[in-house]
């Protein structure tokens, strides 16, 4: 039987239609604020990788727009100055910071939280992250617009961590001291102050040891928490 070159064209003509909504789904571009949050994220990543790797000075915005992959156009659009790019990072880590803390609330009880909390601090502003932020702190003492910025930023964080904290001594049926604030302040500075003789005298055991006599000194502020048993 031979083939009708007629039957073969409407047969076509009939597959043609089919093929058309494969066309149709192609992917549709992403709304602008999707694409203006991402920038602005992979802005943040390249800022934190490239402060915690090179430190403050060398972290430029060229640097930083090269490392994410993004022009200096798109950089500028979402951050003027490299300052606010700078608070972005801070903002941002906090936030991340607040995560590993919520995450370690829920993995042990409140008191033997309270207990381990030098040991938790340390865990998270040992990070990357956490250098990027001393970085940033310590350049601010010379540029008084990434200082006038910070400060603003940075008093709002420091309020809301020691509140924080005072819901975590609540849960535990405890209160906070009336020097709280201080207390805080104090923990803080000296696991910052760890964080970066951690950077050039990589001593593991030194650290451990100095976190250990944080944890103890945490027990004799708020007795109400318990000592941990000695081995």
């Amino acid at each position: 039987m031979s083939t009708k070159p007629a039957s073969v064209g409407r047969s076509t003509a009939r597959a043609l239609p089919s093929q058309t909504p494969a066309r149709r789904t192609s992917k549709k571009p992403r709304p602008q604020a999707v694409r203006s949050a991402d920038t602005r994220r992979r802005l943040v990543d390249a800022a934190v990788a490239c402060l915690s790797r090179y430190g403050y000075s060398a972290t430029t915005v060229s640097v930083v727009a090269r490392q994410a992959k993004v022009s200096r156009g798109a950089m500028t659009h979402q951050y003027p100055a490299k300052s606010d790019l700078m608070v972005a990072v801070v903002e941002a880590v906090y936030e991340a910071d607040g995560e590993q803390y919520r995450r370690s609330v829920e993995a042990i009880p409140s008191r033997e939280w309270m207990r381990e909390l030098p040991t938790i601090m340390w865990d998270v502003i040992s990070r990357p992250s956490g250098i990027a932020v001393m970085e940033i702190m310590l350049a601010s003492r010379s540029d008084r617009e990434l200082a006038d910025k910070l400060r603003s930023v940075q008093r709002g964080i420091d309020v809301h961590a020691h509140q924080w904290v005072i819901e975590r001594l609540e849960s535990a049926g405890l209160k906070d001291r009336p020097d709280g604030d201080a207390v805080h302040r104090l923990f803080v500075a000296a696991i910052r102050g760890l964080a970066l003789e951690g950077l050039f005298r990589r001593d593991k055991v030194g650290i451990e040891k100095s976190v250990a006599v944080l944890k103890e000194i945490i027990c004799h502020l708020y007795p109400g928490i318990g000592f941990p048993e000695k081995p």
